[in-house]
């Protein structure tokens, strides 16, 4: 299938914490996709 969505290496930080550190993926074309955080933020 088609990748729709590539994502490398994604890093976010609020001052010193990093939220998010170093995650790639890729969403198919076709797919279902939900990026949530441990409180489903």
């Amino acid at each position: 299938m088609n990748k729709i969505i590539e994502v490398k290496h994604f890093t976010k930080k609020y001052g010193d914490f990093a939220a998010v550190d170093d995650i790639s993926f890729a969403v198919d074309e076709g797919s279902i996709f939900a990026f949530l955080g441990p409180k489903g933020a």
